[in-house]
């Protein structure tokens, strides 16, 4: 089949082609319009446009040539509507409309509309339900747009459907929009996923809000095109109610969600719970924004309308993907599965992130600019109550936006018990039932046989371990005013015995063999914070940079590039400063040259020591302390130049380095 439909990139146009494309036995062809091209579907067969008379009568044959025609009101204008029909031979703009030619074949021809052009519709029946069968007595807002939609609708109706016409005109009106990213409800599941409290009920937040998931309206269209050929919008009723059925207690009516439960349902999702405060009315619509102003009527929109029946039929959507509604339960009930389509959608990505290393190696300064940058919780890992850890990572900010866990210094066994779980093994196949017991015989129970598995739902995304030899962590530890010599020592034992001795399991084995998550060792010394934040965020941005509200990358690049002037400009600060020092204290130089050689001959001493230690370390430890941090940090500048040789390079930069990080380690 040859369907074409208007505004193909549009949020309603996108779930649209994802739904029609499918056909029994092969694929439709579809054809339309997009108001920005590069954002139209890749399956649209051809894009028209009516730019010029050449492109329009262009257009107007591509119309002509397809047996099935979708506009929505949502993004197509008067015009546009005037046009499609004009092209369908008839003309819109005569009393009556005339009809001007005559069409090589039948054509469906589908308006997509609004239950707002229902808003101020009444029931009469006694279950206070609106039904596909009261369109004629619509009405709605006085002073709305949707009077305007209303008009449009009837003028469609009455262009096409008609002793015989050719086109058979229908109209689908459905609930807000949910789903796929989004539209309706953008805004809130944005300031929710961010952790704003800017949401609010209007009072009094009782109303029904009559919703569907996107994919249904366009899966109730589809419907529609299939069963044209048994309906005749003469003797049956041409238009098409399209909204959820949420579950009720036994004997009640299945009625949409109230506002409140909308907004407040969306909170206790995506973000941390608050009491969503009711306001009143408010607002003035000459100062609102459109956008603004139409969430605002669809949020205090008060009706109960009953679905049509082609979507109460057992066989409604049976060829889709997934047959049938995908949210029949409606908007509050399939929350979850709506917030990761939001993320999805708007390329949110849940930032999980575990720093681990020896004490006072910089993890807490690197957790906290991570924190920030990427707008996520900084957790401490409990190891003494790592059930409590759990109930913290399972929240639903961890859950969407993710974390940044301080490891502090735990090794392999806390990390396997936080981030694995108990689960029964499936039963092989080829397993032999045992025999049944003997008459009277009492047989024990045989245990489930259970197997670990990784809880990928907590589990980080990003492990990254600060590699930085004692002294630099002492020299650390005493520079920020630590002064327990000996409770650093214990710590700093406590890690190296969990994560630098041979034959025992690191946490960096567990997730590099256990979670098949790679490591980054990243190396501490001669760093400053903002060296180390780049390396890591060039690590966590590796498979791309996702959308997370974050600043722009032009931002970024300016931000960096003025902190790099200024200290710039501090260097040369201090440099003058010492300048000027050096002259006025010439005549203390004899003493000053006497004090560093006594520094020189300390260092010697340290130096041979250093060396003597180095003979006696198993090589794992050797190779985490004083060959993967540079190598680590030469494969991060490779991938920051992008040079020609990168072999080459990476062999000039570990030559350069090695003496710089020998002295620095010493």
């Amino acid at each position: 089949m040859r369907i074409f439909i208007h505004n193909v990139e549009s949020y309603l146009g996108k779930a649209l082609v994802k739904e029609l494309r499918r056909a029994e036995g092969g694929l439709n062809r579809i054809f339309g319009t997009a108001s920005v091209v590069a954002d139209a579907p890749s399956t649209v067969k051809r894009l028209s446009s009516r730019d010029d008379p050449k492109k329009a009568k262009k257009m107007a044959e591509t119309l002509q040539s397809c047996r099935m025609v979708i506009l929505d009101l949502f993004s197509c204008t008067v015009e546009d509507l005037h046009f499609a029909i004009s092209a369908l031979k008839v003309d819109p703009k005569s009393s009556p409309p005339k009809v001007t030619g005559e069409l090589e074949g039948e054509v469906i021809f589908v308006l997509v509309s609004s239950a707002m052009v229902w808003a101020s519709t009444k029931a009469n029946s006694a279950d206070g339900f609106l039904r596909d069968s009261d369109y004629k007595d619509r009405r709605p807002t006085p002073g709305s747009k949707f009077e305007q939609w209303k008009e449009l609708e009837d003028l469609v109706l009455t262009c096409f459907n008609r002793e015989g016409s050719q086109v058979k005109a229908f109209i689908a009106a459905g609930g807000a929009f949910y789903g796929e990213g989004e539209a309706t409800f953008a805004e809130m599941f944005k300031d929710a996923w961010r952790g704003e409290q800017t949401h609010a009920i209007i009072s009094p937040g009782t109303n029904r809000v009559p919703t569907v998931h996107v994919r249904d309206m366009a899966r109730l269209v589809k419907e529609i095109g299939l069963k044209s050929d048994s309906i005749s919008p003469l003797e049956a009723c041409p238009y098409f109610l399209a909204v959820d059925q949420p579950p009720a207690a036994e004997g009640e009516a299945r009625r949409p969600p109230t506002q409140a439960q909308i907004v407040q349902g969306i909170v206790d999702e995506v973000g941390q719970h608050y009491e969503v405060p009711t306001v009143p009315m408010g607002g003035n619509d000459d100062t609102m924004e459109e956008e603004a102003r139409d969430l605002r009527d669809r949020m205090v929109l008060d009706l109960c309308l009953e679905p049509s029946a082609i979507m109460l039929d057992e066989s409604f959507a049976a060829s889709g993907d997934a047959p049938g509604w995908l949210c029949r339960d409606g908007f509050v009930a399939n929350l979850r599965t709506i917030a990761n389509e939001f993320c999805t959608g708007k390329k949110l990505r849940a930032m999980r992130v575990l720093i681990a290393g020896p004490p006072s190696s910089s993890k807490s300064e690197l957790a906290s600019a991570i924190s920030d940058h990427f707008k996520i919780p900084c957790l401490k890992l409990n190891a003494q109550d790592l059930e409590d850890m759990a109930g913290q990572l399972s929240s639903n900010v961890c859950r969407y936006r993710g974390y940044v866990l301080d490891a502090g210094t735990v090794g392999f066994a806390e990390v396997e018990k936080l981030f694995r779980f108990d689960v029964e093994a499936p039963k092989s196949e080829d397993a032999e039932d045992p025999p049944p017991p003997a008459e009277g015989e009492e047989v024990e129970p045989v245990p489930p046989k259970m197997e670990r598995r990784l809880n990928e739902e907590l589990c980080p995304s990003f492990i990254i371990v600060s590699q930085a030899p004692p002294g630099i962590c002492k020299a650390k530890y005493q520079a920020s005013g630590g002064s327990d010599v000996a409770e650093f020592e214990r710590r700093l034992q406590e890690y190296n015995l969990a994560n630098l001795t041979a034959d025992v399991h690191s946490l960096t084995d567990f997730f590099q063999e256990f979670a098949n998550i790679g490591v980054l060792n990243l190396p501490v010394a001669g760093k400053d914070a903002e060296d180390l934040f780049e390396s890591t965020r060039i690590y966590l941005e590796r498979s791309g940079r996702p959308f997370n509200y974050l600043p722009a990358e032009p931002e970024i690049s300016k931000v960096i590039r003025e902190q790099r002037a200024l200290k710039v400009q501090e260097a040369a600060e201090q440099f003058e400063l010492e300048r000027t020092t050096s002259k006025a204290g010439g005549d203390q130089q004899e003493l000053k040259e006497s004090r560093r050689h006594l520094e020189r001959m300390r260092i010697i001493a340290e130096h041979e020591e250093d060396q003597a230690r180095l003979q006696e370390l198993p090589l794992r430890e050797y190779l985490m302390r004083y060959m993967v941090p540079t190598l680590t940090e030469g494969l991060i500048e490779v991938c920051k130049v992008i040079p020609e040789n990168p072999v080459d390079y990476l062999a000039t930069y570990l030559e350069e380095h090695a003496a710089h990080n020998s002295m620095a380690q010493s």
